[in-house]
């Protein structure tokens, strides 16, 4: 139900071009009793999933600051709503990097870097680990460093081929494709983004689920993009009206 109602969103976005935040607080899993003033979706509208990290597959709130929480005493750092259900062994880990290892400046740059020091001490799964490195290549994107940015666009693309040539649910099937035909024309390998584009296009004449058809007609609205793409630099590519 939650895939249909998400994908009805993308194929009938809302016309109102603003996000919205408000002030909430959260406890901190790290330091007990402690509180963590962070930020909350107060409105937005399926126009976020035609913004420009769709070429990454992520999407707002987590291309937002304001997507990713931080508490200011212990320095633990997640994606919103991700400070529950960590367990003992995660949070004994994490407190021992803090310790080590305090974050001294608050900005972008070490938010990201502390992000992706603080996941590597979950137990979180590959298609977590795959989504956190393309959420930072956008980051990084953003910010202007391409070499960083495509450094992890890389490393996702490795597995994203791993997983490919095992057995994946139709949705996830589509969604990897989709992101290898862009990754290898981005990365310089223009036939093997052809390849991919082409399974991409079977797959999707395949489909048999009615919820997977929905996100199938989100990615043809776009999907045509990708032959625009340019080896290096920024993957958004520029598209002729």
């Amino acid at each position: 139900m939650k895939l249909k109602i998400l994908y009805l969103l993308l194929l009938f976005p809302i016309y109102i071009y603003a996000t919205t935040w408000g002030e909430s607080e959260v406890a901190d899993p790290i330091l007990k009793g402690e509180i963590c003033k962070v930020q909350e979706p107060m409105s937005f509208g399926g126009y976020i999933y035609a913004w420009p990290s769709k070429y990454d597959q992520v999407f707002w709130p987590l291309t937002d600051e304001n997507g990713i929480w931080f508490c200011e005493k212990s320095g633990f750092i997640a994606f919103i709503g991700d400070f529950k259900n960590l367990n003992s062994n995660e949070i004994d880990k994490i407190k021992k990097y803090l310790k080590n290892n305090p974050p001294k400046k608050r900005d972008i740059k070490t938010k990201l870097l502390l992000l992706e020091n603080i996941y590597a001490l979950r137990d979180t799964n590959k298609r977590f680990k795959n989504h956190l490195l393309r959420v930072l290549a956008r980051w990084y994107q953003n910010l202007g460093d391409y070499e960083k940015a495509n450094a992890l666009r890389k490393m996702a693309l490795i597995d994203i081929k791993k997983q490919l040539e095992g057995k994946l649910d139709e949705l996830n099937q589509l969604e990897y494709l989709y992101l290898a035909a862009n990754y290898s024309r981005q990365l310089g390998d223009q036939n093997a983004s052809d390849i991919y584009f082409n399974k991409l296009n079977q797959s999707i004449d395949a489909i048999q689920k009615e919820e997977v058809k929905d996100f199938a007609e989100y990615l043809k609205k776009f999907m045509n993009d990708t032959k625009f793409i340019k080896n290096g630099g920024a993957i958004d590519p520029k598209v002729p009206k």
